[in-house]
């Protein structure tokens, strides 16, 4: 049984990992929610890695970055977004993800349509769950609970 405020985690080896999709978005409200993800993704027993953009003008290697997203999506046991909103980082990041079959989770406030296409993608992937919120904090008990959904583990597992 699960304690108060926590779901019922999957037994997760020590190394396994979200990688989470912070996409290019700055927006105060944005940064509340990831936070908020993170929180759910731990209370599930899995950690949490991201790849912010680099930023600006920032004499960052684009190539690089790219590079080093590209295989940590690649390895991450799950990989979660924010959808809804029109952002090409995160929409190259759930590409990339699609691409090397791993599980997705999009989180989605509000009923926000899936009109880029790659969230399109998420529409008739087997190992993809949309979850669809009003609050962050809601969006962080939704995705808890389908992160510790019996079915969509057992997807996960299906993806080592």
């Amino acid at each position: 049984m699960a304690a108060e405020g926590h779901s019922e985690a999957p037994e997760l080896d020590e190394s396994s990992w979200v990688y989470l999709s912070a996409g290019s978005s700055a927006q105060p409200a944005d940064s509340a929610l990831l936070e908020q993800i993170v929180e759910a993704c731990a209370r599930c027993g899995w950690r949490t890695v991201t790849h912010p953009p680099p930023k600006p003008n920032g004499g960052a290697d684009p190539g690089r970055h790219f590079a080093s997203v590209s295989h940590a999506v690649e390895h991450a046991d799950v990989f979660v977004a924010m959808i809804g909103g029109e952002d090409e980082m995160a929409d190259a990041e759930l590409t990339l993800a699609y691409s090397h079959g791993r599980p997705v989770v999009g989180v989605q406030i509000g009923e926000a349509s899936l009109n880029t296409q790659a969230r399109m993608l998420l529409a008739g992937y087997e190992r993809a769950r949309i979850v669809t919120c009003s609050t962050p904090g809601e969006c962080a008990v939704s995705l808890q609970q389908t992160l510790s959904d019996p079915a969509f583990v057992e997807k996960i597992r299906q993806a080592w």
